[in-house]
């Protein structure tokens, strides 16, 4: 049997009826006059329970529901609508919104307002006559939208996160680090800050390559996130440095979960199940026990840290722990003030700090 010839069927669509639901109580008031006077035929119904079974059994070319809510009549309006999506060609309009409302996501509905009804409705009935689906041109639309929104986030992403071990970087850290300092001094509670830095690294790569040294970081980066809470936000900051800050945490608590995650650490193994060969110091100290401004207790955490490295290395040492003698002073500022690869000397003895690799 031989196929319908594309002017039958733009001829059986345009014999279809538009279902009017709702408004004045004359089928579409002024448009619907109009649209009958265009040879579009035309059927009315209230806001019923009846507009729902009217759908399956008129199969009509367009649905509008003129109505200012959506109430139980009209919802389950939608649910018909919903149903016969996959062998109905429906474009679902809501008219005469006084405030925003959008269609719901199940349907392939277009909101339309303002006084150019007409040609909307005409443009698109003029769609569906000419056998494109506007349907198909919706889902187009909507996959470029997402298609956009996901690259935004993909930015938004790098902006926030270091690249490679997907880890929050310095410049979000900072900020984060002064809210909750904020927050903290607002309410009267406490943080901490857990500074980390990888011993072994500098061997790893010197032995394996760059490459297993990269591949090291970020099982560090994922051990860190499996093992710390969700209000906790860790960060790298350097090469092989990592900071968490652990909201609501005092020094006894803190102190536990920086040796837990020494203790990880120190165990963690590649997918072969070969040990990293890495152990981590770390330096600890809080808020406000250690200091009054977020610069403080981070200058002291990297200075527990220094003082964790030189003691041996793979352990943790918390700011109190040590007398800070003159000779100290000028080491507060060696991270936050000198990020880079090479120490900065000391500002009174002249003499740079031992490394900490």
């Amino acid at each position: 049997m031989p196929s319908k010839s594309t002017k039958q069927k733009r001829s059986e669509r345009k014999s279809r009826p538009l279902l009017w639901v709702g408004g004045s109580g004359l089928p579409g008031g002024t448009v619907g006059r109009k649209l009958v006077a265009l040879g579009y035929p035309l059927h009315w119904e209230p806001a019923s329970p009846k507009a729902a079974r009217s759908v399956a059994a008129l199969a009509p070319a367009l649905v509008v529901i003129d109505e200012e809510s959506l109430d139980r009549p009209l919802q389950n309006l939608l649910g018909a609508l919903a149903e016969l999506k996959p062998t109905v060609d429906l474009v679902v309009f809501q008219l005469r919104s006084r405030e925003p409302r959008s269609i719901p996501e199940k349907l392939d509905g277009v909101l339309l307002r303002g006084p150019t009804l007409i040609p909307q409705i005409r443009l698109v009935l003029s769609v569906i006559e000419g056998g494109r689906s506007f349907k198909a041109a919706g889902a187009r639309a909507v996959k470029r939208l997402e298609g956009a929104q996901a690259e935004v986030e993909r930015l938004r992403t790098l902006a926030v996160k270091d690249d490679l071990t997907s880890l929050y970087n310095l410049r979000f850290f900072n900020r984060s680090l002064e809210t909750e300092h904020q927050r903290a001094t607002r309410f009267g509670r406490s943080y901490s800050l857990i500074f980390l830095d990888l011993d072994g690294l500098r061997e790893v790569n010197a032995r394996d390559g760059h490459l297993a040294g990269a591949q090291v970081l970020k099982y560090v980066g994922e051990f860190l996130v499996q093992r710390i809470r969700r209000i906790d936000l860790p960060a790298r900051i350097g090469g092989d440095e990592f900071v968490v800050i652990c909201p609501e945490t005092e020094k006894v608590a803190v102190r536990l979960v920086a040796d837990r995650l020494r203790h990880g650490i120190q165990r963690l193994q590649n997918e072969l199940g070969a040990p990293l060969g890495i152990t981590a110091s770390i330096g600890v100290a809080s808020f406000p026990e250690d200091g009054d401004l977020p610069e403080e207790i981070l200058q002291r955490a990297d200075r527990a840290l220094y003082e964790a490295k030189a003691l041996g290395k793979n352990r943790v040492c918390c700011w109190g722990d040590f007398t800070v003698g003159a000779e100290d002073k000028g080491l507060l500022a060696s991270v936050h003030g000198g990020l880079g690869p090479e120490p900065r000397e000391n500002v009174e003895t002249g003499k740079r700090p031992p490394s900490r690799g």
